[in-house]
């Protein structure tokens, strides 16, 4: 029997195939990017906490729910999104921003953020096969997900600026993450401020209509 971490990790690694994909399939050639660690607010400006929406400047013209009712989420003008097996991935016009939210099941297990924040780690270190990442800070938000900020370089030199969240909720585990590709987060701030504010899971609703459902 796979323990239950072993098993999560792996469930990890099979959902973040679609930005591994993503990124070899669009990407093109790399670009010198002068310290992208440095050039990010430092945390915790860089996106308001996920329980404290508040106004951006981005104007938001897509929203996506998820058809079993598991998440929403909205982007900015020009972007687009393509639904995957596992989730979503999406980017913006000119593909340099993208990212992704996959979901899917703890098979009954409970774990800390501690877990869930390691799990995370190996899977993107593993799945989009780093050759180089500095973890930066991790803090829990107000509404219990994990956040990190990291910074990576894939086999083809493209840097990746980026932002994770993982959370559980019920038996369910979601991952957010938005990047900058060879480009800087901060150059994508106000966008990345509209999205993760627009971004909403909705486990406990569907599982209150459910049981509502067996009645």
């Amino acid at each position: 029997m796979m323990k239950p971490a072993l098993r999560l990790v792996f469930w990890l690694v099979v959902s973040t195939v679609t930005l591994s994909a993503c990124i070899r399939s669009n990407v093109t050639g790399s670009a010198e990017i002068p310290s992208p660690v440095a050039s990010r607010p430092r945390f915790p400006d860089a996106i308001p906490p996920l329980a404290n929406p508040t106004a951006s400047p981005s104007a938001l013209n897509a929203k996506y729910t998820q058809p079993d009712g598991a998440f929403e989420i909205s982007f900015p003008e020009g972007y687009q999104y393509q639904q995957t097996d596992t989730g979503l991935i999406f980017y913006s016009e000119d593909e340099a921003f993208r990212g992704e939210v996959v979901f899917g099941s703890a098979q009954g297990e409970e774990y800390t953020n501690e877990q869930l924040e390691a799990f995370l780690k190996q899977a993107y270190r593993t799945n989009l096969n780093l050759t180089e990442v500095d973890w930066q800070q991790t803090a829990v938000q107000p509404d219990g997900s994990v956040r990190i900020d990291w910074v990576g370089k894939d086999p083809g030199d493209n840097v990746l600026d980026a932002e994770s969240f993982i959370e559980q909720r019920g038996d369910t585990i979601y991952i957010l993450t938005l990047s900058g590709i060879n480009t800087p987060y901060v150059d994508y701030l106000e966008d990345a401020q509209a999205i993760v504010n627009s971004y909403r899971v909705q486990t406990e609703v569907v599982q209150a209509e459910s049981e509502d459902t067996q009645e």
